[in-house]
């Protein structure tokens, strides 16, 4: 990837995620390619991902080398504190916020991982879309550091919101968690040209932004235009896709637990969204060569075989990395934002870094020896 502006498309998943997300960051990191980074688009537990990089580099992205000896470090030093538990134990305290959960989370997010600042106070040359979805549009809300908002309610330049609170609504899956209330007077609007004239931002009107992945867990459209084939966004000649998402296997429906059965439906639909959004991009990829599919749950065998790479790098990649089965078994941790186990981190960390390396030996550099 010499001399490659790569774009990022990176799902959500929870700290499943996230963790993940963290393992292919540490890979283009020791091959000192952070700094080719110039696009990169959020959902979920991979906007919780890119923020926490964020806010331990002093609001700017990190250089390869910052990433390796201080980013990363900060980052698992700080995921020793729940957010899942903390945030309901604020919640007992505070039974009124229940109807502000996400809310609740932005808080645990600045006093407990060390969120802090403001998203229009990111600095550096790459720029960094966090995608939600609005519940009155059904379009995807965006936020970067210039603008926030959909095309058919408009939009707001450079906005003033704090950085937690933009990860928390990313995260903000329905039934779990809950939306995101953007209260819009309190920020100056200017419509987009496909604005909707039928839609009134009234003076004490809120938005509800729920997770992104309900829209698109991929993510793409900050990166990749679907049209026509398919096309890099401008300014990109390589794009990188990272999906994390939860593999939504067998299961019984729960005769009692409504609230179970309506999250396997949402389950379902993200998955099948995903699925016909990552066909499209694959076509561009195996076409063009201008980019990787990052798959969790692909194990070195699995990855090695369906590239047609030579038996002596099939035999290196499967020797150094996670048997098949532990690989496989990273697909259905669960999409949560509880503190996973200390070798759970390393497995999900070692694992992300892992599908990024063989990916890459098998398909961008396959004559390359074991």
């Amino acid at each position: 990837m010499k001399h490659k502006n790569i774009g990022m498309a990176l799902s959500g998943g929870g700290i499943r995620a996230m963790l993940f997300h963290l393992g292919l960051f540490k890979w283009l990191a020791e091959n000192n390619l952070m700094e080719k980074v110039k696009r990169i688009s959020t959902v979920s537990g991979a906007s919780l991902c890119v923020g926490m990089i964020y806010a331990h580099n002093n609001l700017g992205w990190p250089t390869s080398q910052q990433f390796l000896d201080v980013v990363l470090p900060s980052i698992e030093k700080a995921l020793q504190v729940d957010l899942q538990r903390t945030s309901i134990s604020k919640l007992i305290v505070s039974p009124t916020y229940w109807s502000k959960r996400v809310n609740v989370i932005s808080k645990v997010l600045e006093s407990s991982w060390g969120v802090h600042g403001r998203l229009s106070q990111l600095t550096g040359d790459t720029m960094w879309y966090i995608n939600c979805t609005t519940f009155e549009t059904g379009k995807r809300f965006r936020f970067c550091r210039e603008n926030m908002g959909d095309y058919t309610i408009g939009y707001v330049e450079k906005p003033n919101i704090p950085l937690a609170d933009v990860m928390a609504a990313s995260a903000g899956f329905p039934v779990l968690i809950g939306p995101y209330m953007l209260k819009t007077s309190e920020y100056n609007w200017t419509p987009s040209k496909y604005s909707e004239d039928n839609f009134q931002l009234s003076k004490n009107h809120s938005l509800h932004l729920w997770d992104g992945g309900i829209y698109d867990n991929l993510g793409l459209e900050s990166v990749f235009k679907l049209n026509k084939g398919g096309a890099l966004s401008e300014g990109l000649d390589f794009l990188i896709i990272s999906n994390a998402s939860a593999s939504i296997g067998l299961q019984n429906r729960n005769k009692r637990l409504s609230v179970q059965n309506m999250k396997r439906l949402l389950d379902i639909s993200m998955d099948q969204v995903v699925s016909l959004r990552s066909r499209a991009v694959m076509a561009f990829i195996k076409e063009t060569g201008q980019g990787m599919y990052v798959k969790i749950g692909n194990s070195a065998e699995k990855i090695a075989v369906a590239s047609g790479c030579s038996e002596d790098l099939r035999e290196h990649l499967i020797k150094q990395c996670l048997p098949t089965e532990q690989a496989i078994n990273t697909m259905h941790y669960k999409t949560t934002l509880s503190k996973p186990d200390d070798s759970d981190i390393q497995m999900l960390l070692r694992h992300g870094y892992e599908v990024t390396n063989c990916t890459y030996r098998c398909y961008q550099n396959n004559k390359q020896e074991g």
